[in-house]
């Protein structure tokens, strides 16, 4: 099949200077599996979310990477299991299949081996957030083995071989313990017991990034528990939503990542940060001057 990268998520690159552009990475500080549902017809809130989220990385990812996406870190039949497949089996990527890892010693043996040979996507479910989600030894594993994951990520020092990345909000002890492996500087933030019920509203890049979905979908996957900010490294921001204070937090990001190349590091240039709220409108306006690139693979 044909796989199309929807540039949009890679507006960072308009800083002064380019970050690398490795495999397709979808970050976000939602726990949307425990906000939606298959309605007889359709995903809905959350879980449509997650669905075009796996449609955007399937599209995105390189045509030579295993058609799998493996989910780390779900119970059988839990509401985090549930999700992920639910919105596996409506993305639309014909001839994938989905395969699941649960439980720190099969974590610790996958991780071991990871890359695109056997692995298009790595979804890593939520942490300490929904029934059947990760729990704790499953999140230090997951720790663990951030160097593989950036490896993979990264295209073993590839950044044109890069698998693809989708992560959702973590919460507790070692809560995005991984993340500063793959894009060092970028902080994730912990928004305390319950999360915040703002609604999340995509971004030009967001909407870009997520054909056919709408704010309204996004109103109903609240409340958040995470939000972004310091160096996107090569993530774009493409939802926003207010913290408590009024103050507009960067809740989804995508893009490319890695530390091939990596902005920031000795002979780099300097990483783009997430704006301040009142320039927010300004950046992704700029972005949409950058739309236009596509680029196409055979796939398959």
């Amino acid at each position: 099949m044909k796989r199309h990268l929807l540039s949009a998520i890679a507006i960072a690159a308009m800083a002064v200077g380019t970050a690398a552009q490795a495999g397709p990475v979808i970050i976000d500080g939602t726990d949307s599996a425990d906000h939606g549902s298959f309605n007889g017809v359709a995903n809905v809130n959350g879980w449509e979310y997650m669905q075009r989220a796996l449609t955007n990385l399937g599209n995105s990812v390189i045509a030579s990477a295993a058609d799998v996406v493996t989910v780390i870190g779900t119970d059988s039949g839990s509401q985090s299991r549930n999700a992920i497949t639910s919105a596996f089996n409506l993305a639309g990527l014909a001839g994938w299949t989905i395969n699941y890892v649960s439980g720190a010693a099969a974590i610790n043996a996958f991780m071991s081996t990871l890359s695109t040979t056997t692995t298009g996507i790595l979804y890593l479910s939520t942490a300490g957030l929904v029934n059947g989600d990760m729990d704790a030894l499953e999140l230090a594993a997951v720790n663990a083995a951030a160097a593989q994951i950036n490896t993979f990520v990264g295209g073993s020092g590839n950044p044109a071989a890069g698998g693809a990345l989708f992560a959702q909000g973590e919460d507790g002890a070692g809560s995005f313990g991984w993340l500063s492996t793959l894009i060092p500087g970028l902080v994730a933030t912990d928004v305390g017991a319950g999360g915040i019920g703002t609604d999340v509203t995509l971004t030009a890049a967001g909407t870009t990034a997520f054909p056919g979905l709408s704010n309204a979908d996004l109103a109903g996957a609240d409340p958040w528990h995470n939000y972004f900010s310091g160096s996107l490294g090569g993530l774009s921001v493409l939802g926003v939503a207010n913290d408590r204070q009024g103050v507009s937090r960067s809740i989804i990001l995508g893009g490319g990542a890695g530390t091939i190349l990596q902005c920031g590091q000795p002979g780099q240039p300097a990483c783009p940060t997430v704006p301040e709220p009142g320039s927010m409108l300004l950046v992704a306006t700029a972005g949409l001057a950058l739309l236009g690139l596509r680029r196409r693979r055979q796939g398959k």
